[in-house]
């Protein structure tokens, strides 16, 4: 593999702890109670998306308190210990990175600068960029169309059901990151459940 497109909370940053604070805190305000064990599960399982129908609430009200708080506490978001490591390890060997997140394209650029991280990415496709949510392979398709990627040397490593259902859309391969043994049978083409595990696969 040569091109790799990398989901970015839960995957490479650790950014779930600070999103469930705010989507609790969202919640709160909603009038809802729930475990927030149970609310991890369904959005690592699902999605926020899903868990706002489940709960009947207003999606774009919703999204804006959510967002609100969790704008205010992003900075304590940082990437896993084995993020750097495995970006540039893959690079080393030929590879590019890519990045497609919900999150918008300079929110996700300025924490990777912070980070050191920026310049071992090409390319990232945000909320802002005007395509529809995973599973939908627009997005990926525009990345592989944009720059010219062989779909055979394409792969998108992610933590969620979407993910892996996005690449499949796409025709090329995936890469479930399983970290919370949920047990989903997702037909990925690989699991791994260390970060640094991708390494050794592409070897």
């Amino acid at each position: 593999m040569k091109n790799f497109i990398w989901d970015f909370d839960g995957t490479l940053y650790d950014t779930y702890p600070v999103m469930m604070e705010a989507l609790m805190k969202a919640l709160k305000d909603f009038k809802v109670e729930a475990d927030r064990e149970s609310i991890y599960r369904t959005i690592k399982m699902e999605s926020i998306r899903h868990l706002v129908k489940k709960f009947e609430l207003p999606e774009d009200d919703f999204n804006r308190i959510f967002h609100q708080y969790e704008k205010r506490i992003l900075t304590d978001s940082f990437p896993f210990n084995d993020t750097k490591h495995t970006l540039m390890k893959l690079k080393e060997m030929g590879g590019q990175h890519f990045i497609l997140t919900h999150r918008t394209v300079e929110s996700t650029w300025q924490l990777l600068h912070r980070d050191q991280l920026g310049d071992l990415i090409t390319a990232i496709i945000g909320s802002d960029s005007g395509y529809p949510r995973k599973p939908d392979p627009s997005s990926l398709d525009a990345l592989i169309k944009k720059y010219k990627l062989n779909k055979e040397e394409t792969v998108i490593i992610g933590d969620r059901k979407l993910d892996i259902q996005a690449g499949r859309n796409a025709q090329i391969a995936t890469c479930f990151y399983d970290q919370d043994h949920f047990n989903q049978k997702l037909n990925a083409t690989w699991t791994i459940h260390h970060l640094k595990e991708i390494t050794s696969l592409f070897l």
